[in-house]
Protein backbone atom coordinates (compact mmCIF):
# COMPACT_ATOMS: atom_id res chain seq x y z
CA UNK A 1 0.00 0.00 0.00
CA UNK A 2 3.03 2.23 0.55
CA UNK A 3 5.93 2.76 -1.66
CA UNK A 4 8.56 1.92 0.79
CA UNK A 5 9.13 -1.06 3.23
CA UNK A 6 7.58 -1.28 6.45
CA UNK A 7 8.55 -3.23 9.40
CA UNK A 8 6.53 -6.03 11.16
CA UNK A 9 6.98 -6.87 14.64
CA UNK A 10 4.99 -9.72 16.88
CA UNK A 11 4.63 -9.85 19.97
CA UNK A 12 4.10 -12.92 22.34
CA UNK A 13 1.12 -12.69 24.41
CA UNK A 14 -0.48 -13.69 27.47
CA UNK A 15 -3.41 -15.90 28.01
CA UNK A 16 -7.02 -13.98 28.66
CA UNK A 17 -6.86 -14.22 32.48
CA UNK A 18 -3.53 -13.06 32.68
CA UNK A 19 -2.78 -10.38 30.18
CA UNK A 20 -4.97 -9.10 26.93
CA UNK A 21 -4.32 -11.16 23.95
CA UNK A 22 -4.78 -8.63 21.22
CA UNK A 23 -4.12 -8.94 17.34
CA UNK A 24 -3.87 -5.44 15.61
CA UNK A 25 -0.88 -4.54 14.82
CA UNK A 26 -3.15 -3.27 16.29
CA UNK A 27 -4.03 -6.10 18.50
CA UNK A 28 -6.19 -3.62 20.65
CA UNK A 29 -4.06 -2.59 22.70
CA UNK A 30 -3.97 -1.06 19.30
CA UNK A 31 -1.56 0.15 17.19
CA UNK A 32 1.77 1.66 18.73
CA UNK A 33 3.30 4.23 16.31
CA UNK A 34 6.45 2.47 15.29
CA UNK A 35 9.65 4.75 12.91
CA UNK A 36 11.48 2.49 11.02
CA UNK A 37 14.17 4.93 9.92
CA UNK A 38 16.66 4.15 6.66
CA UNK A 39 19.23 5.78 4.83
CA UNK A 40 16.46 7.02 2.21
CA UNK A 41 13.28 7.73 4.49
CA UNK A 42 11.63 7.47 7.51
CA UNK A 43 9.24 4.63 8.16
CA UNK A 44 6.12 5.73 10.41
CA UNK A 45 4.63 2.96 12.24
CA UNK A 46 0.87 3.09 13.18
CA UNK A 47 0.93 0.27 15.79
CA UNK A 48 -2.71 -0.80 17.29
CA UNK A 49 -3.21 -2.50 20.64
CA UNK A 50 -6.07 -4.66 21.98
CA UNK A 51 -7.73 -4.47 24.92
CA UNK A 52 -9.34 -7.29 26.75
CA UNK A 53 -12.56 -6.49 28.76
CA UNK A 54 -11.40 -5.98 32.31
CA UNK A 55 -8.10 -6.51 31.77
CA UNK A 56 -6.59 -3.36 30.47
CA UNK A 57 -3.66 -1.76 32.01
CA UNK A 58 -3.46 1.44 33.19
CA UNK A 59 -2.78 4.41 30.68
CA UNK A 60 -2.97 7.80 31.18
CA UNK A 61 -4.20 10.76 28.59
CA UNK A 62 -1.54 13.39 27.70
CA UNK A 63 -1.99 16.74 28.54
CA UNK A 64 0.71 18.10 26.75
CA UNK A 65 0.31 20.09 23.24
CA UNK A 66 0.79 17.98 20.06
CA UNK A 67 2.89 18.68 17.53
CA UNK A 68 1.85 18.48 14.29
CA UNK A 69 5.41 19.33 12.56
CA UNK A 70 7.13 16.93 9.90
CA UNK A 71 8.30 14.20 12.10
CA UNK A 72 7.21 11.10 12.71
CA UNK A 73 7.49 9.82 16.50
CA UNK A 74 9.00 6.28 16.83
CA UNK A 75 6.81 3.02 18.32
CA UNK A 76 6.96 3.36 22.31
CA UNK A 77 7.72 7.54 22.50
CA UNK A 78 4.68 8.37 24.26
CA UNK A 79 2.32 10.68 22.52
CA UNK A 80 1.48 14.08 24.22
CA UNK A 81 -1.97 15.80 23.19
CA UNK A 82 -3.28 19.16 24.71
CA UNK A 83 -6.36 18.66 26.86
CA UNK A 84 -8.87 20.83 28.32
CA UNK A 85 -8.82 20.70 32.59
CA UNK A 86 -10.03 17.38 32.89
CA UNK A 87 -7.56 14.77 32.50
CA UNK A 88 -9.25 11.51 32.31
CA UNK A 89 -8.48 8.68 35.36
CA UNK A 90 -5.31 5.77 34.37
CA UNK A 91 -7.28 2.57 33.59
CA UNK A 92 -5.67 -0.25 35.22
CA UNK A 93 -7.09 -3.10 33.63
CA UNK A 94 -7.33 -4.01 30.05
CA UNK A 95 -10.96 -4.36 28.86
CA UNK A 96 -12.29 -6.69 26.26
CA UNK A 97 -10.01 -6.43 23.17
CA UNK A 98 -10.01 -3.64 22.79
CA UNK A 99 -9.16 -2.28 19.04
CA UNK A 100 -6.61 -3.79 20.37
CA UNK A 101 -7.14 -1.91 22.57
CA UNK A 102 -4.13 -1.81 24.61
CA UNK A 103 -3.10 -4.31 27.72
CA UNK A 104 -0.40 -2.30 27.78
CA UNK A 105 0.29 0.82 29.72
CA UNK A 106 1.51 3.95 27.98
CA UNK A 107 1.37 7.25 29.58
CA UNK A 108 2.77 9.27 26.71
CA UNK A 109 4.44 13.38 28.11
CA UNK A 110 6.23 14.27 24.99
CA UNK A 111 4.72 15.90 22.58
CA UNK A 112 4.34 14.01 18.82
CA UNK A 113 5.51 15.13 15.35
CA UNK A 114 4.76 13.66 12.08
CA UNK A 115 5.24 13.33 8.67
CA UNK A 116 7.52 10.83 6.64
CA UNK A 117 8.39 9.50 3.09
CA UNK A 118 6.21 7.78 1.75
CA UNK A 119 6.62 3.90 3.18
CA UNK A 120 5.13 0.36 2.00
CA UNK A 121 2.32 -1.10 4.35
CA UNK A 122 2.98 -4.03 5.56
CA UNK A 123 0.16 -6.54 7.18
CA UNK A 124 0.61 -8.54 9.90
CA UNK A 125 2.16 -11.86 9.63
CA UNK A 126 0.66 -15.19 10.68
CA UNK A 127 -0.24 -15.08 14.40
CA UNK A 128 -2.39 -17.28 16.82
CA UNK A 129 -5.35 -16.40 18.94
CA UNK A 130 -2.65 -16.08 22.02
CA UNK A 131 -0.13 -13.74 20.18
CA UNK A 132 -0.32 -10.06 20.15
CA UNK A 133 0.60 -8.64 16.73
CA UNK A 134 2.73 -5.93 16.23
CA UNK A 135 2.96 -4.31 12.41
CA UNK A 136 4.54 -1.40 10.91
CA UNK A 137 2.91 1.35 9.03
CA UNK A 138 3.85 3.33 6.55
CA UNK A 139 3.59 6.96 5.99
CA UNK A 140 0.08 7.84 6.74
CA UNK A 141 0.98 11.16 5.41
CA UNK A 142 1.61 9.79 2.40
CA UNK A 143 -0.38 5.91 1.91
CA UNK A 144 -2.56 4.10 3.81
CA UNK A 145 -2.01 3.28 7.26
CA UNK A 146 -1.14 0.19 8.86
CA UNK A 147 -3.30 -2.17 11.19
CA UNK A 148 -2.17 -3.17 15.36
CA UNK A 149 0.32 -2.97 17.37
CA UNK A 150 1.24 -4.91 19.97
CA UNK A 151 0.51 -3.76 23.21
CA UNK A 152 3.67 -4.93 25.07
CA UNK A 153 6.67 -4.01 23.44
CA UNK A 154 9.05 -6.71 25.44
CA UNK A 155 10.54 -9.24 22.93
CA UNK A 156 9.71 -8.37 19.08
CA UNK A 157 10.49 -10.24 16.08
CA UNK A 158 10.07 -8.75 12.71
CA UNK A 159 7.90 -11.12 10.62
CA UNK A 160 7.21 -10.61 7.00
CA UNK A 161 4.18 -11.03 5.13
CA UNK A 162 3.26 -13.74 2.95
CA UNK A 163 3.45 -13.10 -0.89
CA UNK A 164 3.15 -15.18 -3.71
CA UNK A 165 5.21 -15.39 -6.31
CA UNK A 166 3.02 -13.07 -8.84
CA UNK A 167 1.37 -10.82 -7.94
CA UNK A 168 -2.97 -11.07 -8.12
CA UNK A 169 -4.29 -10.08 -10.93
CA UNK A 170 -6.76 -7.16 -11.32
CA UNK A 171 -9.70 -7.85 -11.14
CA UNK A 172 -13.30 -5.85 -11.32
CA UNK A 173 -15.44 -6.83 -7.95
CA UNK A 174 -18.98 -7.92 -8.63
CA UNK A 175 -20.67 -5.08 -7.12
CA UNK A 176 -18.48 -2.01 -6.07
CA UNK A 177 -20.84 0.80 -5.86
CA UNK A 178 -21.88 2.98 -2.52
CA UNK A 179 -25.46 1.55 -3.48
CA UNK A 180 -24.32 -1.98 -2.56
CA UNK A 181 -26.37 -3.26 -0.12
CA UNK A 182 -23.51 -5.08 1.54
CA UNK A 183 -22.30 -3.71 5.19
CA UNK A 184 -18.97 -5.95 5.34
CA UNK A 185 -15.73 -3.80 4.48
CA UNK A 186 -12.59 -4.96 4.44
CA UNK A 187 -9.37 -3.24 6.34
CA UNK A 188 -6.10 -3.70 4.58
CA UNK A 189 -2.38 -2.77 3.90
CA UNK A 190 -1.75 -5.10 1.40
CA UNK A 191 -4.23 -3.55 -1.62
CA UNK A 192 -3.01 -7.19 -3.39
CA UNK A 193 -5.05 -8.57 -0.45
CA UNK A 194 -8.04 -6.66 -1.88
CA UNK A 195 -8.02 -7.63 -4.96
CA UNK A 196 -8.12 -11.23 -4.04
CA UNK A 197 -11.38 -11.17 -2.16
CA UNK A 198 -13.39 -8.91 -4.67
CA UNK A 199 -12.16 -11.57 -7.34
CA UNK A 200 -14.08 -14.34 -5.34
CA UNK A 201 -16.90 -12.36 -3.51
CA UNK A 202 -19.39 -9.67 -3.86
CA UNK A 203 -19.98 -9.49 -0.74
CA UNK A 204 -17.72 -6.90 0.20
CA UNK A 205 -18.94 -3.22 -0.25
CA UNK A 206 -16.14 -1.02 0.79
CA UNK A 207 -12.49 -0.64 1.94
CA UNK A 208 -10.27 1.69 3.96
CA UNK A 209 -6.75 1.30 5.18
CA UNK A 210 -6.35 3.45 8.32
CA UNK A 211 -4.90 6.11 6.23
CA UNK A 212 -6.41 8.92 4.21
CA UNK A 213 -5.37 7.59 0.58
CA UNK A 214 -5.85 4.31 -1.12
CA UNK A 215 -2.23 3.57 -2.27
CA UNK A 216 -2.73 1.44 -4.76
CA UNK A 217 -5.89 -0.32 -4.76
CA UNK A 218 -6.19 -0.36 -8.45
CA UNK A 219 -10.56 -1.68 -8.09
CA UNK A 220 -13.20 0.42 -8.32
CA UNK A 221 -14.64 0.54 -4.99
CA UNK A 222 -15.43 2.67 -2.44
CA UNK A 223 -12.43 3.86 -0.34
CA UNK A 224 -12.96 5.95 2.88
CA UNK A 225 -10.44 7.92 4.14
CA UNK A 226 -9.38 8.41 7.92
CA UNK A 227 -8.46 11.57 9.81
CA UNK A 228 -5.81 9.52 12.08
CA UNK A 229 -4.96 11.97 14.63
CA UNK A 230 -2.36 14.68 15.25
CA UNK A 231 0.49 13.05 13.10
CA UNK A 232 -1.21 13.80 9.92
CA UNK A 233 -2.89 16.98 10.58
CA UNK A 234 -0.65 19.12 8.22
CA UNK A 235 -1.30 16.73 5.14
CA UNK A 236 -4.67 16.26 5.99
CA UNK A 237 -6.63 19.36 3.88
CA UNK A 238 -4.54 18.37 0.57
CA UNK A 239 -5.33 15.08 1.02
CA UNK A 240 -9.16 15.12 2.79
CA UNK A 241 -10.18 17.63 -0.15
CA UNK A 242 -8.24 15.24 -2.86
CA UNK A 243 -10.95 12.34 -1.88
CA UNK A 244 -13.47 14.89 -2.29
CA UNK A 245 -12.47 15.79 -5.38
CA UNK A 246 -12.80 11.92 -6.19
CA UNK A 247 -16.03 11.56 -5.24
CA UNK A 248 -15.75 9.85 -0.90
CA UNK A 249 -18.41 9.81 0.68
CA UNK A 250 -17.46 9.32 4.39
CA UNK A 251 -14.72 10.17 6.28
CA UNK A 252 -13.66 8.69 9.58
CA UNK A 253 -12.54 10.72 12.29
CA UNK A 254 -9.71 9.82 15.20
CA UNK A 255 -8.05 6.39 15.25
CA UNK A 256 -8.59 4.86 19.06
CA UNK A 257 -8.27 8.68 20.52
CA UNK A 258 -9.34 6.65 23.84
CA UNK A 259 -5.67 4.63 23.41
CA UNK A 260 -2.71 5.84 24.66
CA UNK A 261 -1.06 3.97 21.93
CA UNK A 262 -3.02 5.34 19.07
CA UNK A 263 -4.40 8.75 18.42
CA UNK A 264 -4.08 9.20 22.16
CA UNK A 265 -6.51 12.46 22.51
CA UNK A 266 -8.49 14.20 25.29
CA UNK A 267 -12.29 14.10 24.74
CA UNK A 268 -11.74 17.86 24.70
CA UNK A 269 -9.25 18.53 22.85
CA UNK A 270 -10.51 15.94 20.72
CA UNK A 271 -13.69 17.88 20.32
CA UNK A 272 -11.82 20.94 19.20
CA UNK A 273 -9.86 19.08 16.73
CA UNK A 274 -13.05 17.45 15.31
CA UNK A 275 -14.80 20.92 14.69
CA UNK A 276 -11.69 21.76 13.28
CA UNK A 277 -10.88 19.30 10.55
CA UNK A 278 -14.08 17.32 10.27
CA UNK A 279 -16.49 19.62 10.00
CA UNK A 280 -15.56 21.18 6.84
CA UNK A 281 -16.37 18.49 5.38
CA UNK A 282 -19.57 18.05 6.85
CA UNK A 283 -21.72 19.32 3.48
CA UNK A 284 -19.33 17.38 1.10
CA UNK A 285 -19.49 13.56 2.94
CA UNK A 286 -20.75 11.77 5.99
CA UNK A 287 -18.22 11.93 8.88
CA UNK A 288 -17.70 9.32 11.76
CA UNK A 289 -17.32 9.99 15.08
CA UNK A 290 -14.30 9.36 16.55
CA UNK A 291 -13.37 5.29 16.32
CA UNK A 292 -12.98 4.03 19.78
CA UNK A 293 -11.72 0.85 21.68
CA UNK A 294 -14.46 -1.25 23.67
CA UNK A 295 -12.02 -0.87 26.65
CA UNK A 296 -14.57 -0.50 29.38
CA UNK A 297 -12.12 1.14 32.17
CA UNK A 298 -13.17 4.84 33.24
CA UNK A 299 -11.94 7.83 30.51
CA UNK A 300 -11.76 5.56 27.52
CA UNK A 301 -14.15 3.32 24.93
CA UNK A 302 -17.79 4.30 25.71
CA UNK A 303 -16.82 6.33 28.17
CA UNK A 304 -14.55 8.57 26.58
CA UNK A 305 -17.10 8.73 23.47
CA UNK A 306 -19.81 10.07 25.85
CA UNK A 307 -17.29 12.80 27.09
CA UNK A 308 -16.49 13.92 23.80
CA UNK A 309 -20.17 14.34 22.74
CA UNK A 310 -20.22 16.46 25.87
CA UNK A 311 -17.33 18.58 25.08
CA UNK A 312 -18.32 18.89 21.30
CA UNK A 313 -21.78 21.03 22.80
CA UNK A 314 -23.83 19.85 19.92
CA UNK A 315 -20.89 21.65 17.35
CA UNK A 316 -19.23 18.65 16.40
CA UNK A 317 -20.51 17.16 12.75
CA UNK A 318 -21.11 13.62 13.19
CA UNK A 319 -23.14 11.23 11.21
CA UNK A 320 -22.41 7.83 12.73
CA UNK A 321 -20.71 6.12 15.62
CA UNK A 322 -17.53 4.26 14.77
CA UNK A 323 -16.12 1.70 17.37
CA UNK A 324 -13.81 -1.18 17.61
CA UNK A 325 -13.73 -4.60 19.79
CA UNK A 326 -11.47 -7.31 20.42
CA UNK A 327 -12.47 -10.83 22.73
CA UNK A 328 -12.89 -13.87 23.09
CA UNK A 329 -13.93 -16.05 20.08
CA UNK A 330 -16.83 -18.63 20.18
CA UNK A 331 -20.67 -18.09 21.11
CA UNK A 332 -20.11 -16.14 24.58
CA UNK A 333 -17.31 -14.09 22.73
CA UNK A 334 -20.73 -13.18 20.04
CA UNK A 335 -22.67 -12.23 22.77
CA UNK A 336 -20.20 -9.73 24.04
CA UNK A 337 -19.62 -8.61 20.85
CA UNK A 338 -23.20 -8.11 19.90
CA UNK A 339 -23.52 -6.27 23.61
CA UNK A 340 -21.31 -3.98 22.81
CA UNK A 341 -22.53 -3.30 19.44
CA UNK A 342 -26.05 -2.43 21.09
CA UNK A 343 -24.38 -0.48 23.89
CA UNK A 344 -22.60 1.83 20.96
CA UNK A 345 -26.04 2.98 20.25
CA UNK A 346 -27.47 3.66 23.92
CA UNK A 347 -24.36 6.39 24.21
CA UNK A 348 -26.70 9.66 24.30
CA UNK A 349 -24.62 11.24 21.53
CA UNK A 350 -25.05 7.87 19.40
CA UNK A 351 -29.20 7.53 19.04
CA UNK A 352 -30.70 8.06 16.17
CA UNK A 353 -27.21 7.78 14.35
CA UNK A 354 -25.93 4.65 12.47
CA UNK A 355 -23.23 2.58 14.31
CA UNK A 356 -20.06 1.54 12.32
CA UNK A 357 -17.60 -1.19 13.79
CA UNK A 358 -14.40 -1.01 11.98
CA UNK A 359 -12.60 -3.19 13.76
CA UNK A 360 -13.17 -6.29 15.52
CA UNK A 361 -11.37 -9.57 16.24
CA UNK A 362 -12.43 -12.45 18.47
CA UNK A 363 -9.41 -14.27 19.97
CA UNK A 364 -9.81 -17.73 20.10
CA UNK A 365 -9.14 -21.36 19.11
CA UNK A 366 -9.85 -21.65 14.76
CA UNK A 367 -13.17 -23.38 15.32
CA UNK A 368 -14.21 -21.00 17.92
CA UNK A 369 -13.53 -17.97 15.59
CA UNK A 370 -15.33 -19.46 13.05
CA UNK A 371 -18.39 -20.62 15.51
CA UNK A 372 -17.94 -16.32 16.73
CA UNK A 373 -18.30 -15.26 12.92
CA UNK A 374 -20.93 -17.19 12.14
CA UNK A 375 -22.70 -16.20 14.93
CA UNK A 376 -21.92 -12.43 14.55
CA UNK A 377 -22.28 -12.26 10.33
CA UNK A 378 -25.90 -13.54 10.64
CA UNK A 379 -26.66 -11.43 13.83
CA UNK A 380 -25.49 -8.47 11.66
CA UNK A 381 -27.36 -8.81 8.51
CA UNK A 382 -30.35 -9.73 10.87
CA UNK A 383 -33.26 -6.85 10.95
CA UNK A 384 -32.19 -6.98 14.76
CA UNK A 385 -29.18 -4.68 13.64
CA UNK A 386 -30.33 -2.85 11.20
CA UNK A 387 -28.80 0.43 13.06
CA UNK A 388 -25.54 -1.12 12.16
CA UNK A 389 -24.68 0.64 9.09
CA UNK A 390 -21.41 -0.97 7.76
CA UNK A 391 -18.52 -3.47 9.58
CA UNK A 392 -15.25 -4.54 8.85
CA UNK A 393 -13.38 -7.15 10.39
CA UNK A 394 -9.59 -6.81 11.45
CA UNK A 395 -7.93 -7.62 9.01
CA UNK A 396 -6.76 -8.39 5.40
CA UNK A 397 -3.53 -10.18 6.58
CA UNK A 398 -2.34 -13.64 6.50
CA UNK A 399 -2.55 -15.96 9.99
CA UNK A 400 -5.05 -17.73 11.90
CA UNK A 401 -7.21 -15.19 13.20
CA UNK A 402 -6.79 -12.92 10.08
CA UNK A 403 -8.81 -13.65 6.77
CA UNK A 404 -5.93 -15.02 4.51
CA UNK A 405 -4.03 -18.52 4.46
CA UNK A 406 -1.67 -16.95 2.09
CA UNK A 407 -1.17 -13.64 -0.03
CA UNK A 408 -3.31 -15.30 -2.10
CA UNK A 409 -5.96 -17.70 -0.89
CA UNK A 410 -8.82 -16.82 2.03
CA UNK A 411 -8.82 -18.74 5.18
CA UNK A 412 -11.81 -20.82 6.78
CA UNK A 413 -12.24 -17.82 8.81
CA UNK A 414 -12.06 -15.48 5.52
CA UNK A 415 -14.25 -17.83 3.52
CA UNK A 416 -17.47 -16.88 6.25
CA UNK A 417 -16.56 -13.76 6.43
CA UNK A 418 -16.24 -13.11 2.37
CA UNK A 419 -20.42 -15.46 2.68
CA UNK A 420 -18.20 -18.34 0.78
CA UNK A 421 -18.97 -20.73 3.03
Amino acid sequence: MFTKTGLLALCAAASFNGATAAHHRHRHPKRDVVYAETDVVVVTEYETHTVTAGQEQATTVPTTAVSTSSQVAAENVPVVVPTSSETPAAPTTPTTLATFVKPSSATPSTAVSSSAAEAPLVAPAAATAAQLVSSIVGDITSTPIAAPAAVDTASVAPAALPTSAAAPAEVSPASTTSSNVSKRGAAYNDASMVKVLLGQTNAISWVYNWGADAGDLGVDIPFYPTMWGDKVAADWPAKAQAAVDAGTEVFFSFNEPDNAGQANMAPSYAATKHQEWMNPYGDKARIGAPAVSSSEEANQGLDWLQQFFDACGGNCKVDFCNTHWYGPGGDSGADLFLAHVKAVRDVSGCQGKPVWITEFMPQGSSSENETFMKKITEALESSDYDFVEKYSYFMLAVGETYLMSSATELNALGKIYANLS
